[in-house]
Formats: C-alpha cells, structure tokens, sequence
C-alpha cells in the first residue's frame, strides 16, 4: 500500500508553486481573478525592481491626471511687429515632423510670411531633467527628456557608402544638428539616434527642424535660434497632439518608450500643479500619490516614470492590483499582444518581468504579474506554466 500511494504521488503534477521554485531562484508571481480571489502567490509581497512593467503605473497615474480624451498641446505665438515665432513647449510626446508641417501651414494661414527668428520657451520642465538609470548609449530608449522635442528625442540620419549624411525619413529635413551628429555616429547605414542634451539640443534641433519645414512652405525664416520664455502675441496657433492621452498610453506600453513614459509623466504633474513648471521630482511625487492615494499602495518606491531606475520597486501583488485598476476603467486593451496574452514586458540586464491578463479556462480573466531576476527565456518559461496550468487554450487575449 505504501509503495502504491507513493507510486500515486509520483505522478501526480506538481503544484505551480512547487513548479516555479524548480524555475526561478529570486523573484515572485501572483494572479487573481476579477473578484480578487487569488490563483497562485509565489513570493507575491517582496518587493521587486519592475523594469518596464513600471509604466503600468505611469499610464494609470497620467489617465487619472489626465483623463483618456485629452490631448497635450504646442503653442506657437508669432509677433506681428518684431516677426519673431516662438514655440511653447507643452510636453507633447508625439510632436513628430508630420506636425510640424501641420504647424507651418495654419501659420501660413493666419498670414504669417516672414519669420526674423526662432526661439522655444520650454520652462513647463525645469531642467536639467536628471532620469535614473539613463545610460550614454546611440539607442533611442537613452535620449533626453524636454517639453519641446520632435520625433521622440531622437534623429533619423542616413550613412551612404562615402560618408555623406542624408536624412533617415523623407519627411524629416535633414538640419545642421542632425548632420553632426551624423557625422560623429560614422558607422554606414540608417540610424535613429538619441539626443541625450534635454536641456539645449532637443529643443534646438526642434526649432532648426521647424525653420526648414517653414521655408519649404514658402515662409521666409531667419537663421536666428534661441531659448527664452515666450511674450504675449495676438497671432497664436495652437496644436493639439495627434493622439489623445490614452493613444499616447497605447504607443508607450507597445513600444516601451521610456522618453513617452517621462514626459507623460511630467506632463500629467504640470496639469495637477496647475501648469507651473514642473521637474522630475513633481513628476515622481504625482506616481507616488497616485500609487499611495488611489491604490492605497505602501512600501513602494519611485524614481522615474519608464522603469529605467533599478531603484524603482513593487510587489507582485501590487502590480496585480493596479492590472486590476486599469480593467475596472477600461484601460486593459491599451496593453500590446504577447505571446497570446494581453501583457507589458520588463527587461533589464539581469531583469526580467511580465504582467498582463489571460483567460482562465473558465472564461474568466485572471490579472498576473511575474518578476524575476534572470533572463527572457526564464521569463517567458514561467509564462509558460501559468498558461499552463490555468490559461484556456489558444489565444489568451481580450
């Protein structure tokens, strides 16, 4: 009888839990259904770093700050007696080349012809707008934050086989900044590069982008550029971004765009402070309140809003119960497909999370978060045995 019920035991499947301390060595995994009732709690309440899975909270703090239909803005107010245009930074993300030339041509409709000088007021963010964990590398994720950037802080060049710089996108003039920094990443080929100097070199190259897309509509631009608040004008035109605060959400969690992530962040504490500026300081402190207030979190640190900082730290549990905020306002289908879950990926040297939803095998929904310290693949074995084991089969996406 003895040998039998052993026997019996031994083929028994082992529990998840028994199952994921075989996997990982350090991290934790929790998932609750929609009522809360929890499914499986594996080291669920010791505090982790959550890498990207961070921006979970900066998209839940900025919506809630926000609301999902806004729209950031970019003023440009031109003075009809010295000529000069300036620009007001407003912390819009999605400022790309494609509304630049939406720009120029509302200009050109209120009569503006010629344009002495450029200058940018970008004081909604105090600089110098220091970001945790921000690297010195050429990729895109390590460019600079300021209120007044195009083309997400970065620069698309193109390096031809003699060395000559051309721009990387057709509809992006190539500019004087552009081209040296062309010129210094010297390696053949087409690059996005990231400008790292938030405080002059983004809004600058901005306004040395904007002056060749002004003069391609056949205004008139001084080669004059300068960085300095903005005078009341009575010719204005104000842009509104092209996606609202919940497609800007949407890109951010689908690309893990960590300068969206900031800028969000920092645009969303303007709106609280009641658009006096705003540094990163504010910006954390709007996360945390909304973290401490709202979702009555405790323990939990916050250094930055793109999960770039090792500092930053959740539980599991935490990010479950914020999964479970962002599906009770509708916000669930704002995460990106992966892996036939709806789920925001986590990576940094050594780091490695997920959370996201699935459909349980009863048709429920199930909220999971998975951090851990070790690799993708290590990562993506645990998605694995929880697909397994409470998942429904096929696709686990709502």
């Amino acid at each position: 009888m003895t040998l039998l019920l052993a026997a019996i035991l031994a083929a028994s499947p082992a529990s998840p839990e028994t199952e994921l301390a075989r996997l990982v060595r350090v991290g934790g995994v929790h998932v609750e259904d929609d009522s809360g009732t929890v499914l499986l709690s594996w080291h669920s309440d010791e505090f982790r770093t959550p890498a990207s899975v961070m921006k979970l909270a900066t998209a839940a703090a900025a919506l809630h700050a926000l609301g999902p239909k806004a729209r950031l803005t970019t003023d440009f107010v031109f003075d009809p007696v010295s000529h000069g245009l300036c620009v007001v930074g407003g912390g819009d993300p999605f400022l790309v080349s494609e509304s630049l030339r939406r720009a120029a041509d509302s200009l050109a409709a209120l009569g503006v012809t010629d344009v002495s000088r450029l200058s940018a007021d970008c004081g909604l963010f105090v600089q110098p707008l220091e970001v945790d964990g921000l690297g010195v590398s050429a990729n895109p994720y390590d460019a600079g934050v300021s209120a007044f950037s195009v083309n997400f802080n970065t620069v698309a060049v193109s390096i031809g086989a003699n060395g000559t710089i051309g721009s990387g996108e057709p509809e992006t003039p190539l500019t004087p900044i552009a081209r040296e920094m062309g010129k210094k990443a010297g390696r053949r080929g087409d690059h996005r590069l990231p400008i790292r100097n938030g405080v002059t070199t983004a809004p600058l190259y901005a306004l040395e982008l904007l002056r060749e897309i002004l003069r391609e509509r056949g205004i008139s631009v001084g080669d004059s550029t300068s960085l300095e608040p903005c005078t009341p004008s009575s010719v204005r035109y104000r842009h509104q971004s092209q996606q609202s605060v919940e497609g800007v959400v949407a890109a951010m969690l689908e690309y893990s765009n960590n300068v969206i992530a900031n800028m969000l962040m920092l645009a969303a504490a303007a709106r609280e402070n009641g658009g006096r500026p705003v540094g990163m300081a504010d910006g954390v402190a709007m996360v945390r309140a909304f973290l401490a207030d709202e979702l009555r979190f405790e323990g939990f640190e916050v250094k930055e809003g793109s999960g770039l900082s090792r500092a930053n730290r959740l539980t599991p549990r935490q990010i479950v119960a914020l999964l479970h905020h962002l599906r009770d306002h509708g916000y669930d289908l704002l995460l990106p497909l992966y892996k036939g879950v709806r789920a925001k990926t986590g990576t940094l040297a050594g780091v490695t999370c997920l959370a996201g939803y699935m459909t349980l095998q009863d048709g429920r929904t199930a909220s999971f978060a998975i951090l851990l310290e070790g690799n993708v693949g290590l990562r993506d074995r645990v998605l694995t045995l929880l697909k397994g084991r409470l998942a429904a089969a096929g696709d686990g996406a709502q």
